[in-house]
């Protein structure tokens, strides 16, 4: 199989490629933490000590479901990165199922960027204040510095999921398939 075919997109199929090598790295990082996971805290000691466990006040919503449910956040990313590995290999080989699994896909994590750019209290602290009285300003500027980066990021990402959704949904991509 020739990588960078002539008839075909240089640019999709190295994007398809580089996708494909990150998945491949993040899957195994995923299995080694799942099996980290599953190998140290496993015991019953470990769930009761964090069933007793204090939580601070004002903890982002993200941030508690994780914790209510850490195995299934292990899971979790176990299997996104392997979809996305699948993913990138059928795109790569110009499979229409892989094709529209990515515009999927491409669709949910451009939702999601939409999501943090809108609500970065979501996963970013808010900031601590009493009667307009800032409680802990070291605290605070961290937070709106944390908050912009955050929206920053998830503006960039969500900008390139979208594009190449439409890119492979819409665009002169889809004859490829």
């Amino acid at each position: 199989m020739n990588i960078f075919p002539k008839e075909k997109s240089r640019a999709l199929s190295a994007a398809a490629l580089g996708t494909a090598a990150v998945c491949a790295f993040m899957s195994a990082q995923a299995v080694r933490d799942l099996f980290t996971f599953m190998d140290v805290f496993s015991t019953p000691a470990f769930f009761l000590a964090l069933a007793q466990a204090k939580q601070p006040v004002e903890i982002p919503p993200l941030a508690a479901l994780l914790t209510r449910h850490i195995r299934s956040v292990f899971v979790f990313a176990l299997f996104f990165w392997l979809s996305g590995l699948a993913l990138a290999a059928g795109v790569l080989r110009r499979r229409e199922w892989a094709r529209r699994g990515a515009v999927a896909m491409l669709y949910l994590l451009s939702a999601a960027a939409l999501l943090l750019l809108l609500f970065p209290w979501l996963v970013v602290p808010r900031p601590l204040f009493y009667n307009g009285i800032s409680l802990a300003p070291d605290f605070n500027d961290a937070v709106r510095v944390a908050a912009f980066f955050a929206r920053t990021a998830s503006l960039l990402a969500g900008g390139l999921f979208i594009w190449w959704a439409l890119a492979l949904d819409r665009g002169p991509l889809r004859k490829e398939f």
